[in-house]
């Protein structure tokens, strides 16, 4: 059985993506960078090729990003939670130990978890600057919970999760309604993929069996 149960955030609990992509058209404006018309820029392409396809300098990504995460916080209210995730969490949470990790600031995740009564279901959320990678939590995590690789697992919608879980020498569940879609996240060999919520715990039914 796994220890501990590590979520993302934006793409897997919580639908940023509605409210964000006006948020990034603002900033496309802003900055001369190209406006994103439809989600498939985003969902079926790496973050490098989203990069370049939209003139987004990856030098000055982290200084958008974190506008782009002001403006968000304006607007967490009115971010909706994915259909089935709530209970799919609460019912993990009965028997495993659950965290977060995410870019998102820890303020956008609590108000958000607060207002679909989440709070007491996560033991820890920790954010990370972009700049350090997601590897590098995971890597702290392990050392900090005194833990091996193979008591952590992580779920997540991107790429960059899977590889970042990789790095890390952990198992990662990919969940196919978020920022990347099936078929550029089997090219990467998750340990599994999740078209809905509920496939989640069949996957941990399994494993526990």
């Amino acid at each position: 059985m796994y220890k501990l149960i590590i979520f993302d955030f934006d793409g897997t609990i919580a639908n940023t993506i509605e409210i964000g992509i006006p948020i990034f058209n603002k900033l496309a404006n802003k900055y001369n960078f190209v406006e994103l018309k439809k989600l498939e820029e985003l969902q079926n392409t790496t973050l490098k090729e989203f990069f370049r396809t939209h003139k987004i300098s990856k030098i000055r990504f982290p200084f958008y990003f974190r506008e782009f995460l002001e403006d968000l916080n304006k607007s967490i209210d009115d971010v909706k939670i994915y259909p089935d995730i709530k209970e799919v969490i609460k019912k993990l949470n009965k028997h495993h130990k659950l965290g977060i990790v995410s870019a998102n600031t820890k303020e956008n995740i609590q108000k958000f978890l607060k207002k679909n009564n989440l709070e007491f279901c996560f033991d820890f959320i920790y954010n990370y600057p972009l700049i350090f990678g997601k590897s590098r939590v995971f890597k702290k995590l392990i050392k900090e919970k005194k833990l091996k690789k193979e008591d952590l697992i992580y779920i997540g919608d991107e790429l960059r999760d899977i590889e970042a879980s990789k790095k890390a020498g952990m198992n990662i569940i990919s969940v196919t309604w978020g920022f990347n879609n099936k078929n550029i996240l089997k090219k990467e060999n998750p340990n599994f993929i999740a078209d809905k919520p509920e496939d989640i715990l069949l996957f941990f039914k399994k494993f526990n069996k």
